[in-house]
């Protein structure tokens, strides 16, 4: 019975500390992440363009080759163009201020503040495919949608990633805009 009694003690010395171990973790673990203000677009961007469909590949594949974007897929038949997912975009990520502006304003892509007891913590990757559809609508008349994925991964400690999605602020598409001549 004392036998018993003695690993019963030591059963319950461990589950005690099994329970403040898990409680110390999720509490450092405990995240503030701070809602975008700014406006951006929630569904793919179209833009109208009365250049022929030849003419926008040819801009576009400039466009991805000049600011370092590798073409992952590009099907003129289906009028698809895709990147590859790409982890330049590091230099290209800003967060936005207190009023919802961009801190960085020429940034493609903005992302979420996240702070875990009160120190902000930055991504370590932030991955971006751009997807981008060509379709001709009418005589000289074309549609370019782009639908950019944004996910960005940061470490709040080290056995844990946590993954977000971004957002695009609009830049490559006002790029594209000005290469289409569109300004």
């Amino acid at each position: 019975m004392i036998v018993l009694l003695q690993r019963m003690k030591v059963y319950n010395k461990i589950h005690l500390l099994v329970v403040i171990v898990s409680l110390v973790i999720i509490g450092a673990c405990s995240s503030n992440i701070v809602l975008l203000k700014g406006k951006y677009s929630e569904t793919p961007v179209e833009i109208t363009s009365t250049k022929q469909v030849d003419s926008i590949w040819s801009t576009i594949t400039q466009l991805f080759n000049e600011k370092g974007l590798t073409i992952k897929k590009l099907e003129k038949e289906k009028g698809l163009i895709v990147s590859t997912k790409s982890s330049s975009f590091i230099p290209a990520y800003t967060f936005e201020d207190n009023d919802g502006k961009l801190i960085e304003p020429q940034a493609w892509i903005v992302v979420r503040q996240t702070f875990i007891n009160g120190k902000k913590w930055v991504p370590h990757n932030v991955f971006c495919q751009w997807n981008i559809q060509v379709t001709e609508v009418g005589k000289g008349l074309a549609t370019i949608k782009v639908d950019p994925v944004v996910i960005y991964t940061w470490y709040p400690n080290m056995f844990t990633s946590m993954e977000d999605q971004g957002q695009s602020t609009g830049k490559l598409e006002e790029l594209l805009l000005y290469y289409l001549g569109n300004k």
